[in-house]
């Protein structure tokens, strides 16, 4: 059997989700021929990579207008219009990858490969090459753009989604709440944190969410702290952070494969909300303070992790007020984690790989 995974690096969430599904797929069936594909990679599509740039751009520079824009898409005649363009824009190179590989099963992380899939197996009914279309939804909350009539089996992250999701689908389409897929080294470490309150910090693959803004809060913080900063691939970022003087003790990466060990020495992890850091810190029982949020998406995921008493999003508070807050209270830290264990699937790639399994 062959498994094609489709991700998009956007981010690092979607990829990190494919590679960790790629993972469950191996330990759980062997002999499988499973591949993860970068859909937005200059190699497999110059038109995808330069829509990832633009898209980027809209993140950085006007992040109030992708807010606009992800709402208004979200209505139905809106989503039906949004979901055609990117399937006809993205069909072709779609169509490539199905020639070059030939899968039995395609997995999507991102609505882009889904959306080019989907027209795919709509305009190839019944074509003898046709493959199962397997989505995984990486955010907590349902946006129109993911649904689509010709997806077989959707995996979402909670059972509200599941609920939602269903009113949408058509019969027959499966939809399981597995969870986010993430690596399941994060389950397996256990939380040691240091003598020296560890604060960690992170912004996503990119190194977003006003980090340096943030260390200037901690230097307002009296009690001495051990502040470890990962920085991703963000290497203007990594530059300028190795120049910055701080009070406290002060660790600087750019991308680290061990982020689980940092997660687990932690006290406290200052992020924004994308949705795979945060399940893997449900999966590690890190307590999180959330912050920056990419409006849409991420801004729902913040509520999820408030609402479920894992996390503090900041908000207009000053987050040096927040971590003095929590820090005086350790009763609350020790709820916060227990929470987040709580609302834990660290083993969704495993149950998403015995699913895929079974219904090919």
């Amino acid at each position: 059997m062959k498994i094609l995974i489709l991700s998009a690096s956007i981010g690092a969430g979607h990829t990190k989700a494919a590679e960790a599904i790629q993972l469950g797929i191996r330990n759980e069936e062997i002999g499988i021929d499973v591949r993860v594909v970068d859909f937005m990679a200059r190699e497999v599509s110059t038109l995808n990579w330069l829509t990832k740039k633009i898209y980027l751009a809209t993140l950085r520079f006007i992040p109030d207008l992708y807010d606009r824009i992800y709402k208004f898409a979200d209505g139905r005649k809106v989503g039906v219009s949004a979901r055609f363009l990117s399937s006809a824009l993205m069909y072709l190179p779609f169509a490539r990858l199905l020639n070059e590989f030939r899968p039995d099963v395609v997995i999507c992380t991102h609505p882009f490969p889904e959306a080019a899939a989907s027209l795919w197996k709509f305009l190839h009914a019944k074509s003898a090459r046709n493959f199962l279309l397997a989505t995984v939804l990486t955010d907590y909350s349902l946006h129109e753009i993911w649904i689509y009539g010709e997806v077989d089996a959707y995996f979402v992250a909670t059972p509200d989604m599941k609920r939602n999701l269903a009113a949408h689908c058509r019969p027959g389409q499966k939809i399981f709440a597995t969870g986010i897929p993430i690596n399941q080294k994060f389950a397996a470490v256990k939380r040691c944190p240091h003598a020296v309150t560890t604060i960690l910090i992170m912004g996503g693959g990119l190194g977003l969410g006003s980090i340096e803004d943030t260390l200037l809060e901690l230097d307002k913080i009296s009690k001495p702290l051990k502040v470890v900063v990962v920085a991703g691939q963000n290497e203007k970022l990594l530059t300028r952070l190795k120049k910055f003087r701080s009070k406290h003790e002060l660790i600087i990466f750019g991308y680290v494969a061990d982020v689980h060990r940092l997660m687990a020495a932690a006290d406290l992890l200052i992020t924004k909300p994308g949705a795979l850091t945060m399940t893997e810190a449900f999966a590690v029982g890190v307590p999180l303070i959330l912050h920056a949020p990419i409006p849409g998406p991420e801004a729902l995921n913040a509520a999820y992790a408030v609402t479920h008493g894992a996390a503090v999003s900041v908000g207009k508070q000053k987050i040096s007020a927040v971590i003095e807050d929590l820090l005086s209270e350790p009763a609350r830290l020790d709820k916060m984690s227990r929470a987040a264990k709580s609302i834990a699937k660290p083993l969704a790639a495993q149950d998403i790989a015995k699913k895929i399994g079974s219904a090919t």
